[in-house]
């Protein structure tokens, strides 16, 4: 039997081809025809092809800009229609250089179409309210699982307030929903009612002005939510204030593993629920925060996520402006972290710290492997943890596996060192967009005796210290003699025990 007809071999081949490759593909024979315009119309980024099946598509008399049917549709025209329409499952639509249509071809569907679906096996489907805000509740189907709509504004919301209401009856399978809604004085639009009933509902992603007492109480009742992200930067100027926690919130939020959110909303967020599934905690600052509001942070996690594995504090994103110098933390700041027994990864961006601090961490984490401060020593790009913690580290947490600190390379640095103080397990130590500040070999021979022999050195470009391309190729000379000193020291241990 030829292997190039069966079914399932073909199906995973065209999958691969591209376009040109699958529309010659379909002239081959029937049996592939049918598998290389599955493949064709499987993935679509246009509606064009969809809509031009039914009648001719002409420019708008009324607008230049619009197309429209050139006729009215024949009952001929879906069956056509529905020969392609099952064979697509996403559509990912932008208003961007694409065609946009008239109110009434989408009229003239929706008074025409045949019962059922109008493409019964969509799954993914991701626009805009502009370009099809008329078109969406016609494409909503009980298999999508993936709903994306980007670029709302104020003037939208009553589109999208709209389409929402269509949610719980069209498509109750829904898993993930992804709502960009851009609007500082952001009003509510009952989103708390069209997300209640969506109880398979398992990844959200809104904007922190959506995020509202009420839409929280709905979401911590929902039983399959694992991910929540509202980390944009697009945030309200009206804070969000939440009233007194509901009476028992020991069932709410019991599925929620994943939480990104902007720092202006964790205390609203976390202090009311206890969120004992929560996993992993990405923050993203919006404002530049003080000591004081970070500690307050650290307390309120602390206290609200015990089980936590993955804390994250991100970069502040405010454009291309760079965060204020402040004062390095010290390791009060650190402190209610110490409670946080299961944390196995921790990443401090743009919050500068002692050495104490960083020492502090090590000793009062004991599940600690992944440590990424990056620029968070080095808000002026002068680096702040001598070397020599370097091996104090080893000693103190010789588990970890990965490794981002802003090193102090000068002489005096490499002076401290530590008999037997060996990594065990570090794969990855990145030093930042820091400078060397002695020797390629002085430095190379310093780690050398610090990391175990897999280790790979290697570096990371920040934008804001100012280093040029002399800064950042200094330590090009260690990352290429390093692997072979290692490699040597290796073979020379396992010669002499003793070593």
């Amino acid at each position: 039997m030829d292997v190039l007809a069966i079914d399932e071999l073909l199906r995973h081949i065209f999958q691969y081809c591209d376009r040109r490759d699958n529309l010659n593909n379909a002239l081959v024979s029937k049996k592939w025809s049918e598998e290389a315009l599955s493949a064709l119309w499987k993935h679509l980024d246009a509606m064009y092809p969809l809509l031009s099946l039914l009648a001719p598509l002409v420019k708008s008399k009324d607008n230049s800009s619009l197309r429209e049917f050139e006729r009215p549709l024949w009952s001929y025209d879906w069956t056509i229609f529905r020969k392609y329409s099952w064979r697509v499952y996403t559509i990912v639509y932008s208003s961007i250089g694409s065609e946009l249509y008239s109110h009434s071809v989408f009229t003239e569907i929706a008074l025409s179409k045949p019962q059922g679906d109008l493409i019964p096996n969509l799954r993914n489907l991701a626009c805009t309210p502009y370009s099809l805000c008329d078109f969406i509740p016609l494409l909503l189907n009980r298999r999508l699982v993936d709903l994306t709509i980007g670029g709302t504004t104020g003037k939208s919301l009553p589109k999208v307030k709209s389409l929402l209401s269509y949610l719980p009856d069209r498509s109750p399978m829904l898993s993930r929903l992804k709502l960009q809604i851009f609007d500082y004085e952001y009003t509510e639009i009952g989103l708390d009612v069209f997300l209640s009933p969506l109880s398979r509902l398992n990844e959200l992603e809104i904007g922190p002005a959506t995020l509202t007492p009420c839409v929280i109480r709905a979401l911590a009742c929902l039983p399959s939510l694992e991910h929540i992200r509202s980390t944009h930067q697009w945030d309200t100027r009206t804070p969000n204030r939440l009233p007194h926690p509901p009476v028992d919130t020991s069932e709410r939020f019991t599925s929620l593993r994943l939480l990104e959110i902007s720092t202006d909303n964790v205390p609203l967020f976390l202090e009311p629920y206890k969120l004992n599934a929560l996993r992993k905690l990405v923050l993203q600052p919006h404002t530049q925060q003080t000591r004081e509001q970070h500690l307050r942070f650290f307390e309120v996690i602390s206290a609200c996520c015990p089980q936590l594995e993955i804390l994250q504090l991100e970069k502040w994103r405010n454009g291309s402006e760079r965060p204020s110098k402040l004062a390095p933390a010290a390791w009060e700041t650190f402190a209610p972290l110490r409670h946080l027994t299961r944390l196995t990864e921790l990443c401090l961006i743009d919050l500068p710290m002692t050495t104490p601090g960083l020492l502090y961490l090590a000793e009062n984490l004991p599940s600690l492997k992944h440590l990424d401060l990056r620029r968070s020593t080095t808000t002026d790009g002068t680096p702040a943890f001598p070397i020599s913690v370097l091996p104090q580290l080893a000693v103190i947490r010789p588990q970890l596996t990965f490794l981002c600190l802003c090193l102090d390379t000068s002489l005096s640095a490499l002076a401290m060192t530590f008999d037997n103080a060996r990594f065990r397990c570090l794969a990855e130590l990145n030093v930042g967009p820091s400078c060397l500040d002695s020797s390629p070999l002085e430095v190379a021979t310093y780690l050398r005796g610090i990391l175990p022999e897999e280790c790979r050195l290697t570096r990371l470009w920040d934008g804001w210290s100012g280093a040029g391309e002399e800064r950042w190729n200094s330590w090009e000379p260690v990352i290429e003699m390093l692997p072979a000193l290692l490699l040597n020291q290796g073979t020379s241990q396992e010669t002499n025990p003793a070593l």
